[in-house]
């Protein structure tokens, strides 16, 4: 059941970011000596990343699932759940199938207000288990995303750790579904240069209007 990695697959930040950064500067300007070494010309800032190279780590997220056994643990449970809500609700729809081709059979010898007060019955039956099954459901997507949670977290609180000691810039984890950044530098985060950089541009066009 791949629901599971839905949380692991939202886009928590954008890789190409990181490729911006290697090759711009808001703030700092560079240039190269004879000796092919980095020499930064503003000495109030330094580059984030030594030598403009990002240490780069690498997680395959469908490799993760398939592998770690605290994933089988919680895709086992949200089953079995599933196997008890449909288990219930279908004992119910049955027993509800049952009581209708009852009242089919002994229509034709019921009075006219005894066959209406009973398909009254049956249909304020039929509504309660519309309602239970949408009850059922919640309850599934509720038990689901608790699972969800506890998987993100375990794993993400794991990477974190992880990275004290291999001290990646900024971990990467690719799947099907896309890539997505597990853990990062603040260092390397440029965001508030973008937004300076785009606040000016905006403010230098509005200008000229």
């Amino acid at each position: 059941m791949k629901n599971i990695s839905i949380l692991l697959n939202i886009v928590l930040a954008v890789a190409i970011a990181v490729l911006y950064y290697l090759h711009f500067s808001c703030s700092t300007s560079y240039s190269i000596d004879t000796n092919d070494e980095i020499v930064v010309e503003n000495k109030d800032e330094k580059p984030a990343i030594s030598n403009g190279i990002a240490n780069v780590g690498y997680i395959n997220i469908d490799s993760l699932q398939d592998k770690y056994e605290l994933y089988d643990v919680l895709i086992q449970k949200l089953k079995a759940k599933q196997t008890k809500y449909e288990s219930e609700i279908s004992g119910k729809m049955q027993a509800f199938e049952k009581k209708v081709k009852d009242f089919q059979q002994k229509a034709p010898t019921m009075s006219q207000f005894e066959g209406q007060t009973k398909q009254q019955e049956l249909a304020e039956e039929e509504q309660r288990l519309y309602k239970l099954r949408e009850d059922f459901t919640s309850k599934f997507q509720e038990e689901e995303a608790k699972l969800n949670d506890e998987f993100q977290k375990t794993v993400q609180a794991y990477i974190e750790k992880h990275n004290e000691k291999t001290n990646y810039d900024i971990i990467i984890g690719a799947s099907q579904l896309g890539n997505i950044v597990l853990d990062f530098k603040s260092e390397i985060d440029i965001t508030q240069q973008v937004v300076d950089g785009l606040n000016a541009e905006y403010k230098a066009k509005s200008e000229k209007k």
